[in-house]
């Protein structure tokens, strides 16, 4: 990770747990070079527990944080007070979180060089010049780096693509399937996308709060899981919209997918209840069209689909016409 050291500030580089995988020689010398494996050995007892309870659960939750107030502890037992930034990204397929940390004296200090440089370079117009220049030349380093960060930034963009909380694939997962199979399928075969959505859900939050509502989701996902061939992929949709993308899939086996689906969804209990869902589906040839404008396709006549069998009474499937 050589770019580690380009950057112009202290950066540490861990797992989704804490442990350490890199850091760069400013943040060697910010720390002291003795190498940690947790990245806890770092931090002061007080910042530790901000960690636990405040930073990590929110970069977990959000995938980054900026401008959290820590204090990094140095190899003389000194505390340095520092503003930490943080972010998720994905590199060879495995998680990691980038620590950028800025001494919060050093912002300070620079702050007030950057004042007296700005009164200086108003004194004369030669000042002024040379200033310029010199920010013409700082401007081009920031550039290059930016070159850099860039390429590190579309990896950081490229975020996980499974929900955290069913631990099935998200939107983005639905896509990358759908154009994988679009790209290597001739323009006549059929493909099947399948929307379920559970009924009544709101009053099972409403009822039986949402810790209640999660596990009916987790539960669900499993089913769901249950119901398909090992080359369909189930996502979660969103809220508690679930989608089932089923390539080389005519609207029979579509049919026989949706009764699964019921048939497991059946085993869900909630207080002695079942839990039911509302399925649309509808099967359809890309014929040469891009994959998102297919996907988009299929999307709208399955959720067309899903409203008429809610509206119907819920609890059935409909394949769309």
């Amino acid at each position: 990770m050589f770019y580690l050291e380009r950057l112009p500030c202290p950066i540490l580089v861990t797992d989704c747990n804490g442990y350490v995988k890199h850091s760069n020689l400013d943040f060697k010398k910010l720390a002291g070079a003795a190498v940690a494996e947790d990245m806890n050995h770092y931090f002061p007892p007080a910042s530790r527990i901000f960690l636990q309870t405040h930073a990590w659960p929110m970069l977990l939750k959000n995938g980054e944080f900026n401008e959290l107030y820590l204090q990094l502890l140095a190899a003389d037992e000194q505390h340095i007070p520092v503003m930490a930034n943080a972010r998720i990204s994905e590199a060879d397929g495995e998680r990691e979180v980038l620590w950028l940390f800025f001494v919060a004296k050093d912002r300070q200090r620079f702050e007030a060089e950057l004042l007296k440089a700005r009164s200086q370079a108003q004194e004369t117009a030669a000042q002024l010049a040379k200033a310029n220049l010199a920010l013409q030349h700082a401007n081009a380093q920031l550039t290059e780096y930016a070159v850099e960060i860039r390429s590190e930034a579309e990896q950081f963009a490229q975020l996980s693509h499974t929900d955290p909380l069913t631990a099935l694939g998200n939107r983005r997962a639905l896509s990358q399937q759908v154009e994988q199979w679009v790209g290597a399928s001739s323009a006549q075969a059929l493909g099947s996308l399948l929307l379920i959505d559970v009924d009544f859900f709101k009053k099972i939050n409403d009822n039986f709060g949402h810790n209640e509502g999660d596990r009916v989701l987790t539960e669900l996902a499993k089913q769901l899981l249950k119901s398909v061939r090992t080359q369909d992929t189930v996502v979660r949709y969103g809220g508690e919209e679930f989608a089932i993308w089923s390539p080389l899939s005519d609207s029979d086996a579509a049919t026989c997918i949706a009764r699964r689906v019921h048939e497991q969804v059946a085993q869900i209990r909630l207080e002695g209840r079942q839990i039911t869902v509302s399925i649309g589906f509808t099967t359809q040839s890309h014929q040469g069209q891009t994959a998102e404008h297919y996907l988009a396709q299929l999307l709208t006549e399955a959720d067309a689909a899903l409203y008429q069998a809610k509206a119907e009474g819920r609890n059935r499937s409909v394949c769309y016409r």
